[in-house]
């Protein structure tokens, strides 16, 4: 028994390397690499053979084909030559030697050939089983070492390589493993080990895995049959148990003749019974389908080029389109008159989970006549829940044929949807992108054109204000408040449109506060009173600091003008991640209709004011990554609250007038 089973492992192993060579023949245009793995399986292929020849007696064949055990490892070797090209150290030029390499194997098949190699006698359970001799260990050294340079390269390779390539080299060393331990046990003999070589009857494996490890990511057809091949495996070992159990219940009730049949004729015979029904599915599925569904047979590459004309589209109206162009060329009979005189034609919806329709059939409700006589029942309705499905409403008075051939359909549509439903994603945030650099090249512009406006009315400004010097002292002073005016526009305007780059240094924010506040006493005479720790130290930009400062306190200072008892406080503090400046006074509340307005350019409520003021502190503090806020619930009528990060980057990227 146990030699039917080492034969049979040969015989399989034969077999199907054979035909793992053939098929990766025909596909060595897709990787010229095949070529030299093909030439692998056939080198297994015939060293299996040479151990079926010995089984046999036939001495000298066996001797000949065992002992050109170097050609295993030579085609492999050259294999991951040409697989791995490029990013391994052989210099180009050095893969004209590549034919030495097949001249040492065969010289070193030839000398084992010749010389004394190895013999064939019995062994264990074998009448004929090789054993190895004096030169034929230099064959297996020989082949060992070409083995370990394949992998040595394979190493390379992989540090050399990223993604599915280096997941193959991973398998490749995994299979190499598995393989060297299998075919290692085969000098068991020749180390005069009295034991069975139970791995080599798992040898029609390692062919498979070492091609599947290559091709897995290359050619997708062979996961789908590596996938059936394990179905079928799953199949076989649920049936073999299920038949275990139900012969230890079987045999107590008399059915004693199958209970004894031997459980390898039980494996056998199931076998053979699940691979005539696995060879048989295909012819009986299509009986079937012809049976119950006449006139609706799709093959395969119908289904591809419905797939790939539903993945064209690129609107949902196109995709309807689509879908009923499909439908009118391979189903015409579905438009047929019902028992009422009603055309029964097809129709695509297209919703989300919401309901919100994306696309839907529509009459043409000016031809009142045609719309009554002609009534879309059967739609295919697409349905966006999470993920897309596609569903058949009103197929009931379809004939089962065309209701076959629209479940077929329907299965490929989902997956139209989702790639569409990304594309038109995808294209409205292009779009929206677009959109937004066209917007803030328009106010770049925009800033540069203000800026060049603003410099050269300052001209004609200092003109005027040279003009009123010879004017009566009345129209003098008006004359130079409403240019002091312009010029505080033209400043503000300026400062507003211009980029804001901050130059951050270690400075006292004390200090920087009390020479504002000195300034504005001077301008308006008004007292402000300052809350603060005697030094705050910190990373701030003097000339930015300043700025805000002087806005919110010229600001207050202008608003509190016409209260009685005005007061106005700077509260100044830090913790250890932040600076908060906070600006209060009494003057009038701000009216509500101005609050969401408030930071806007041109917002103002200031008599001679340019409306920049509380725009231009904004866009300082937003260049920091601060904030800043107004409240009316800190015991103050007005409240200004900016918070600024303790050490804002010295690098902060320049803000322009679209930033803001």
């Amino acid at each position: 028994m146990l030699i039917t089973l080492f034969s049979a492992s040969l015989w399989i192993t034969i077999l199907s390397a054979s035909g793992t060579a053939y098929w990766l023949w025909l596909k060595r245009k897709e990787e010229p690499a095949l070529i030299a793995l093909a030439a692998f399986c056939l080198s297994m292929a015939i060293w299996c053979f040479g151990h079926i020849a010995a089984l046999e007696g036939h001495d000298q064949i066996a001797r000949s084909l065992l002992l050109a055990n170097p050609l295993l490892p030579t085609t492999f070797l050259h294999f991951v030559l040409l697989w791995l090209r490029g990013s391994i150290p052989i210099a180009e030029r050095s893969y004209r030697f590549t034919p030495l390499i097949y001249l040492f194997a065969m010289a070193v098949t030839a000398l084992s050939i010749w010389g004394e190699s190895g013999h064939i006698e019995a062994w264990n359970v074998f009448p004929n089983f090789f054993h190895i001799d004096s030169i034929g260990w230099l064959n297996l050294v020989y082949t060992i070492t070409v083995g370990i340079a394949a992998h040595i390269l394979l190493l390379y390779g992989y540090r050399n390589n990223q993604g599915n390539k280096r997941r193959s080299i991973l398998a490749m060393f995994a299979v190499g493993a598995w393989g060297f331990s299998l075919a290692t046990s085969f000098i068991l003999p020749s180390l005069e080990i009295d034991f069975f070589p139970y791995p080599m009857l798992a040898l029609p494996s390692y062919v498979m895995l070492v091609v599947y490890s290559v091709v897995r990511y290359r050619l997708v057809e062979v996961n789908r049959w590596v996938s059936q091949a394990i179905q079928w495996l799953a199949v076989l070992i649920v049936s073999m148990l299920l038949m275990s159990l139900l012969l230890a219940f079987i045999a107590p009730v008399a059915m004693t003749e199958l209970a004894t049949v031997p459980t390898l004729q039980l494996f056998i015979y199931s076998s053979i019974l699940l691979l005539l029904a696995w060879l048989l599915y295909g012819p009986a599925k299509q009986f079937s389908d012809r049976l119950v569904y006449p006139g609706a047979s799709i093959d395969e590459v119908t289904l591809n080029q419905w797939l790939m004309q539903l993945n064209q589209v690129t609107s949902w109206q196109a995709l309807a389109q689509t879908i009923e162009s499909i439908w009118q060329q391979h189903a015409p009979l579905t438009k047929r008159a019902d028992h009422h005189g009603k055309q029964n034609s097809i129709g695509v919806k297209i919703l989300n989970a919401t309901g919100d329709v994306y696309f839907e059939p529509k009459l043409d409700q000016a031809k009142t006549s045609e719309a009554k006589t002609k009534d879309i029942k059967a739609l295919f309705m697409c349905i966006k829940r999470g993920d897309w499905s596609c569903q058949l409403s009103g197929w009931d008075d379809i004939p089962p044929a065309q209701q076959h051939m629209a479940e077929l359909l329907a299965a490929l549509i989902p997956n139209a949807c989702t790639s569409l439903d990304r594309s038109i994603q995808l294209a409205k945030i292009e779009a929206r992108a677009e959109r937004e650099r066209i917007e803030q090249q328009h106010l770049v512009e925009l800033g540069g054109l203000t800026a060049a406006i603003a410099h050269e009315l300052r001209n004609p400004l200092n003109i005027i204000n040279m003009a009123s010097a010879q004017t009566d002292d009345k129209i003098k002073a008006c004359i130079q408040n409403q240019v002091a005016r312009a010029e505080l526009m033209i400043r503000d305007t300026l400062s507003y449109a211009g980029n804001i780059e901050l130059k951050p240094s270690h400075q006292n924010l004390v200090s920087i506060a009390q020479q504002v506040i000195q300034q504005i006493n001077n301008l308006f005479s008004v007292s402000i009173r300052l809350t603060s720790e005697p030094i705050l130290m910190g990373q701030y930009d003097n000339e930015r600091i300043q700025q805000i400062l002087i806005n919110l306190l010229e600001n207050a200072a202008a608003f509190i003008a016409s209260t009685p008892d005005g007061k106005i406080e700077l509260e100044l503090s830090q913790s250890k991640d932040e600076t908060l400046i906070q600006v209060n006074n009494n003057g009038p509340k701000i009216p509500a209709n101005m609050m969401p307005h408030l930071f806007e350019p041109f917002i103002t409520q200031r008599s001679g004011g340019s409306g920049l003021g509380l725009s231009i502190v904004r866009r300082i503090v937003d260049a920091h990554d601060g904030s800043i806020t107004h409240s009316e619930n800190l015991g103050w009528p007005v409240s200004f609250v900016i918070s600024l990060p303790l050490n804002p980057l010295e690098n902060k990227k320049p803000s322009t007038n679209n930033e803001r």
